[in-house]
């Protein structure tokens, strides 16, 4: 029972628990995040969603690289809302940034508002996932390109992520999802260095 309590944490993170487990983010998921804003290849006027941001270090990322654009999130905790516009103060302020408490089945945003969008770590927590990833295309530009990092299910064990809490994926499961999603030219990216993170990226373009 404590285990899936605590796993439910990485869900929607809350209080002083939620609060550790988002510094436990910041610093264990730094390389994929890092990875991940690589691979979406940013120009300086990219507009740019990120769907679970957490504590908000990949934002904080994708702001430096779309410096004339803008960098837009939404995250299912309020604790990790809070955590991620603490670290990105001055870019919200600056109006660069926008972070706000939302689901990914409804997004609060217009058809075709974003040229990139991506998510780390987040899709294991997702009831109906290729609702959420056709509510992701909506928001989408064509030419598009989405983005998903998951550390692939083989690379996870029981005790880590219980199954009331995770549904887990390989790369190619996620890639059949967001092709099912409507996403064209699917594929699957490994991280180049898996001693570091043996993780994958799924890439799709609307």
């Amino acid at each position: 029972m404590i285990g899936r309590f605590i796993a439910s944490q990485f869900r929607k993170p809350s209080g002083l628990l939620g609060r550790l487990i988002g510094n436990g983010m910041a610093r264990g998921n730094e390389l994929e995040a890092r990875w991940t804003v690589d691979l979406l290849d940013l120009q300086p006027d990219s507009r740019v969603l990120e769907v679970g941001f957490g504590p908000g270090v990949a934002v904080e990322d994708a702001v430096q690289r779309a410096s004339k654009g803008h960098v837009s999130g939404i995250d299912f905790s309020e604790t990790m809302v809070q955590t991620a516009q603490k670290r990105n103060a001055l870019a919200i302020r600056n109006g660069m940034v926008d972070l706000r408490h939302g689901n990914v089945m409804s997004l609060p945003y217009e058809d075709d508002s974003f040229d990139r969008a991506f998510t780390i770590h987040c899709i294991y927590f997702w009831a109906e996932p290729v609702a959420c990833l056709r509510e992701i295309r909506r928001v989408l530009r064509t030419n598009g390109i989405l983005a998903i990092t998951i550390l692939p299910k083989e690379k996870w064990t029981s005790r880590r992520a219980p199954s009331e809490v995770f549904t887990l994926y390989s790369g190619n499961g996620v890639a059949q999802l967001v092709s099912a999603a409507g996403f064209r030219s699917a594929r699957v990216e490994p991280y180049p260095h898996p001693d570091k993170f043996p993780g994958e990226c799924i890439l799709g373009v609307k």
